[in-house]
């Protein structure tokens, strides 16, 4: 039974997200943000148990969270260590997000992605255009040393969003 549960969840899921799941083609990372209703939570609510997400999603939630405004949102930065594999070479993947309410709806928003290169010289981070994508793109086809960037950026994403969502619309 919990299987069948886990089944349909994951389906029901994949189909909610089927028009708002983000994507990085040659015009970079689209759409610019999602916006999820969920009609039967009022705006406060929303608030609230986003910042509980935080804190079941996050070991430390007090350096992940940089500014929130009560019932408005909350802005998130953190990184994926080891993220990107690029020719024999790890990067990790900052990314922060601002996520805001409305009546109803919840908007997730990604505001910046860098990059930076796992080594024990510290190289600094690397932005990624969220605009323009063609630096990862050659006569429209991946540029194959650059492929984990384009996949792995919209999947930290999409997951991202898809554990809110399912902590939202869960009976906590």
């Amino acid at each position: 039974m919990k299987n069948i549960i886990i089944f349909l969840s994951l389906i029901f899921t994949t189909l909610i997200y089927s028009q708002t799941k983000f994507v990085f083609n040659e015009n970079g990372l689209t759409p610019e943000y999602t916006a999820t209703s969920i009609d039967s939570i009022a705006k406060a609510e929303l608030y609230s148990k986003t910042l509980k997400w935080v804190e079941a999603t996050y070991k430390h939630p007090d350096n992940v969270i940089n500014t929130k405004i009560e019932n408005n949102f909350i802005h998130i930065t953190s990184i994926k260590e080891n993220a990107i594999q690029a020719d024999k070479r790890y990067f990790h993947l900052k990314y922060s997000v601002k996520i805001s309410f409305e009546k109803g709806e919840c908007k997730f928003e990604p505001i910046k992605i860098q990059s930076k290169a796992n080594s024990k010289y510290d190289m600094g981070w690397k932005d990624v255009d969220l605009k323009n994508g063609s630096e990862f793109f050659k006569k429209g086809k991946v540029i194959k040393k650059t492929k984990s960037y384009v996949k792995i950026i919209p999947e930290v994403l999409n997951k991202l969003n898809s554990n809110l969502y399912n902590y939202l619309t869960s009976r906590q």
